[in-house]
């Protein structure tokens, strides 16, 4: 009852309940079906985007209410990353079918204005992650225990399955810091540590390497960001421990079987790429995919390749042996930084380096706020966008639907969040003689002006 009333209780009118529990379902269904059902990231977000053009279409006003500063470099970085792949699209006459990628960040713009009026409760966005990642250990444990597969994969493939249940193992880790401060504390730590675990049990039973990778690197980045809230250490202090940290994790990592079984694979392939030639092999393979990527770069800086222009790059090497024959069979090219670069040139990177950075420097700052519950938020945003950082370097997530929608309506959900809490202080500190609120995100105020 108290998950019901945070989201949809708080609208007096009719109509802002309906849209507050449309918003509590989807935002629930995502993460809980995050990596084990597609229905998560299509039915959710589309329900949404749905909720947004109608309210656009009736009351404009309402949708078009200028957000805070910092919302605003958020839908900034949303809008300018479609306009850059758009236009290159345009320039290239791609076929219109090509557009389809770079409208989803313009949809998830245009749902973060509704989530700026109706935010999500961070009780319904940490329980149904902590959900999602329990369900996902589950999942990776009927998939290779009973089915018999090598890697669980949940209903896509092996690396978004482990990507994602590692981005909800990290979500339930940075919402323990806002469970210290719950009514039912022990059961909110307890369940958040178990969506922690089964997200790491999940990630380890898809052996997907790149998140391992990823971790000390999240680590470092959420031990920083969290530096000013640690008593006893000063500024030098919790940098070094960051860092120890992180190797301490590294090391523990190591011990584990089956990621030292990969990463020596991986080692090995490097270097029978760079001794023998050796390109028929998962590394050989993504590194004769890099070359190709800056081939296409290389002849286009400023506009890219295009996606038509790519594929005809990669025909050329293949037939001229450069490359391996199977690369002609990839859809992208297993690093969404240099598939920007060949697809759509110089603004196709600086775009997308935007829209990692913008969100990730926002929810730094936030993650450094005095108050708990708003760095709590900050942090998990800390962990989730840094997790893409890393893991695009070997996978271009952004070239699918799912991928697409996986990272950006993840960001979107967590800034709301965020936003709710921020909301709730200011709130807080009216109530108190002689205090002043930050008028930047009223969440009854929003309401209000919705109907």
């Amino acid at each position: 009852m108290t998950l019901f009333r945070d989201v949809c209780g708080s609208a007096s009118h009719p109509l802002q309940q309906v849209v507050a529990c449309l918003v509590m379902l989807s935002a629930g269904a995502f993460f809980t079906l995050y990596v084990v059902s597609p229905l998560g990231y299509r039915v959710g977000p589309a329900l949404l985007l749905i909720t947004s053009l109608t309210v656009l279409l009736f009351r404009p006003g309402a949708l078009w209410t200028r957000p805070d500063n910092a919302s605003g470099w958020l839908l900034a970085s949303l809008l300018f990353y479609t306009l850059c792949l758009a236009a290159v699209l345009f320039i290239h006459q791609a076929d219109s079918s090509e557009f389809d990628l770079p409208l989803r960040y313009l949809a998830a713009g245009l749902v973060l204005l509704l989530l700026l009026q109706f935010p999500v409760s961070p009780r319904l966005l940490y329980g149904s992650a902590a959900l999602g990642g329990v369900v996902a250990a589950g999942v990776a444990l009927y998939q290779v225990s009973a089915v018999g597969m090598d890697r669980a994969q949940g209903f896509d493939n092996p690396i978004h399955f482990g990507n994602g249940a590692l981005a909800l193992a990290a979500i339930s880790a940075a919402a323990l810091g806002w469970a210290r401060f719950e009514r039912h504390r022990a059961i909110w730590m307890t369940w958040l540590l178990a969506g922690m675990v089964g997200g790491l049990v999940a990630s380890l039973m898809s052996w997907t390497r790149s998140g391992w990778v990823a971790l000390p690197f999240m680590l470092i980045l959420g031990l920083l960001a969290w530096r000013g809230r640690w008593s006893g250490c000063g500024r030098n202090g919790g940098t070094a421990l960051a860092v120890v940290t992180a190797a301490v994790l590294l090391g523990a990592l190591f011990q584990v079987d089956t990621v030292r079984y990969r990463f020596d694979q991986a080692a090995q392939e490097l270097v029978g790429y760079f001794e023998r030639g050796q390109n028929d092999t998962s590394i050989g393979l993504r590194l004769d995919m890099y070359r190709a990527g800056l081939t296409a770069f290389s002849r286009e800086p400023l506009s890219g390749a295009g996606p038509d222009g790519l594929g005809q790059v990669i025909d050329e090497l293949v037939v001229a042996g450069e490359i391996h024959p199977d690369v002609a069979g990839y859809r992208h090219l297993h690093n969404q930084y240099i598939d920007n670069l060949a697809r759509y040139g110089l603004p196709g990177l600086v775009s997308y380096l935007l829209l990692l950075g913008v969100p990730l420097t926002l929810f730094f700052l936030k993650a450094r706020s005095g108050d708990a519950r708003v760095s709590a938020a900050g942090s998990a945003g800390v962990l989730f966008v840094s997790l893409h950082v890393v893991v695009n370097l070997t996978q271009s997530m952004l070239e699918r639907n799912i991928g697409v929608i996986m990272f950006v309506f993840g960001v979107v959900f967590i800034w709301s969040a965020l936003k709710y809490e921020e909301a709730r202080g200011s709130e807080a500190s009216v109530s108190q003689p002689g205090s002043k609120a930050d008028t930047g995100s009223g969440l009854q105020d929003g309401q209000r002006g919705v109907f």
